[in-house]
């Protein structure tokens, strides 16, 4: 099956019917008229690409003459029937890797969870993919990782080798566009160079890859002061710098190192920019200034700028930025709790209840925020004074606020297994699993999730983080019995 070319971007009602349809919203012009309700658009994304992994290893092993592998059971068709789905996997078969990589790059990493507005960001890049030449680094480095990702999932060393190959296609020809003043500007020139990064992150062996991973992040910071203030004269450029800008600040919280002046010279400009102040009229502030916050007084204690004994002016700090991101949190939109299914698997659901969301954006915000006031509150703890009763009350307050947003992480796991959306859930669980305030069976259970994001997406850190966790819970454990 593979890319699926030029298809229908027309409401459901007026495909079945095949007449044009005007494509507006809500509701199109032709369902209107009708008197009849317009039941919506596709996800263009998830039709033009879909995942065919399993075929993907099935042919890279006929072709290397690997025919010992048993059959993935997923994709077991009987021989002898000549079924519309056997000519559908013949013909999949004869697609090229590269174009089959792209389908699970786009089913696994960049789907939307519901319609995609036109100028969104995963609706720009499937349309880039199609109408860029085979040899863009942009491409390139999409299929690398498709590859990777593949390999990753269905243990197949052939197509990580390609993956290798085609990430070293994908360099050569950034370096040629960087070394174009006009390329070096473009839209596609930044995307490309943050998928590298996810490249990384896909192929994590072992925690020495994180420098590479942090390279490619800094790289991006490099091509954004280059692109400057008119970066933000359009909504892409804004998504783009938002989206980078969101994965610096993760690699800052999860290793623990400051924010380069020049990200802070950015985000202001961004602030400054119309689109900046668009988005601060039509929401709250954005929760990345509080990140900031968060990040410079993680610096100032790591740097001793606020020693042991500027107890009090840490834990006064914390408080204020507890403070505002539970104001931020009150613009949230609600979410219900809800019992799982009786049969529901241990591993699925947390305590036998999830969380049920309008949408996975709306989630990871939630979970973002909530794994902010997570290391926010171990602060509090670490600096709170017991001595006193209210030393004591702010201690349990803090404590008791780790254990119920944790808990509340957990819930939102379900939410995300089998989405595009998963790695946003890797932090926050590494958060839980790592955290000492909660209980041993809460910190595995996020182990487990881990172990799940790992294997069903091919995120090698999720599985890396959940070994090191997990030792580390292990040894925990073995001096408790003690």
């Amino acid at each position: 099956m593979g890319f699926h070319g030029r298809v229908s971007k027309g409401c459901e009602r007026c495909r079945q019917r095949k007449v044009k349809c005007d494509q507006r919203k809500p509701s199109c012009l032709r369902c209107e008229k009708a008197n009849a309700q317009c039941p919506g658009y596709r996800n263009m994304t998830d039709v033009l690409f879909r995942d065919e992994s399993e075929r993907i290893v099935r042919r890279v092993r006929v072709l290397n003459g690997d025919m010992h592998e048993p059959p993935l059971s997923a994709l077991s068709t009987s021989s002898t029937s000549a079924s519309p789905s056997t000519a559908v996997i013949s013909h999949s078969l004869s697609q090229p890797v590269t174009e089959l990589a792209a389908n699970f790059f786009f089913s696994k990493y960049y789907a939307c969870d519901g319609p995609p507005p036109p100028d969104g960001f995963p609706h720009w890049l499937a349309q880039s993919y199609c109408h860029l030449a085979p040899s863009h680094a942009l491409r390139a480095v999409i299929e690398a990782t498709g590859m990777a990702g593949i390999s990753n999932v269905h243990n197949a060393p052939e197509l990580a080798s390609r993956s290798k190959q085609q990430y070293g296609r994908a360099l050569e020809s950034l370096q040629r566009a960087l070394s174009d003043p006009v390329e070096a500007m473009a839209d596609t020139t930044l995307v490309t160079v943050s998928l590298f990064g996810l490249f990384e992150f896909i192929t994590f062996d072992d925690w020495d890859r994180s420098r590479a991973w942090t390279a490619h992040i800094a790289g991006a910071t490099a091509l954004l002061q280059l692109r400057g203030q008119k970066q933000f004269d359009s909504e892409l450029g804004a998504q783009l710098f938002q989206q980078l800008r969101s994965q610096m600040l993760y690699a800052c919280v999860q290793h623990d190192i400051p924010v380069s002046p020049e990200l802070l010279q950015l985000s202001h400009m961004f602030d400054i920019s119309d689109v900046g102040r668009r988005r601060r009229e039509s929401r709250p502030g954005p929760l990345g200034s509080l990140v900031f916050r968060l990040l410079k007084l993680r610096d100032a204690i790591r740097c001793q700028e606020l020693s042991l004994s500027d107890a009090a002016a840490i834990w006064r700090t914390a408080t204020e930025i507890e403070r505002d991101l539970v104001a931020w949190g009150a613009y949230l939109p609600a979410y219900a709790t809800v019992a799982a299914l009786p049969d529901g698997s241990p591993v699925m659901y947390f305590q036998g209840k999830q969380h049920v969301y309008d949408n996975l954006t709306l989630a990871q915000a939630w979970n973002n925020w909530r794994t902010l006031r997570v290391v926010v509150n171990r602060i509090i703890l670490d600096y709170s004074v017991p001595s006193d009763l209210a030393g004591k009350v702010e201690a349990s307050d803090a404590l008791l606020t780790i254990q119920e947003l944790s808990r509340d992480i957990c819930m939102s796991a379900p939410s995300f297994i089998g989405s595009p959306r998963i790695v946003g859930i890797i932090w926050p669980l590494s958060v839980v699993a790592r955290e000492p305030a909660n209980p041993l069976p809460t910190r595995r259970w996020a182990v487990e999730q881990l172990r799940v994001t790992s294997q069903s997406m091919g995120f090698r850190q999720a599985g890396l983080l959940a070994e090191t966790i997990s030792r580390q819970l292990d040894a925990l454990a073995g001096k408790a019995t003690t």
